[in-house]
C-alpha cells in the first residue's frame, strides 16, 4: 500500500445518514416552537401577570 492511499482513507468525510437528518430536524422543530410559543406569551401582557406596569 502506498502512504497516498492510506491517507485518504482517514480523511475521507463520513456520509450524511439518517441520524444527523434526524437530529437536523429535531434542532429545527424545537426552535421553531420555542420562537412560537415566545411570540404567543408576548401577547398577553407581562409576565409574571402578578406584576403590573
Amino acid at each position: 500500500m502506498s502512504p497516498q492511499s492510506s491517507d485518504k482513507a482517514s480523511t475521507r468525510k463520513s456520509s450524511l445518514n439518517i441520524y444527523t437528518v434526524m437530529l437536523l430536524l429535531s434542532f429545527v422543530a424545537l426552535t421553531t416552537g420555542s420562537i412560537l410559543l415566545y411570540m404567543e406569551l408576548g401577547r398577553y401582557g407581562a409576565w409574571p401577570p402578578w406584576v403590573i406596569k
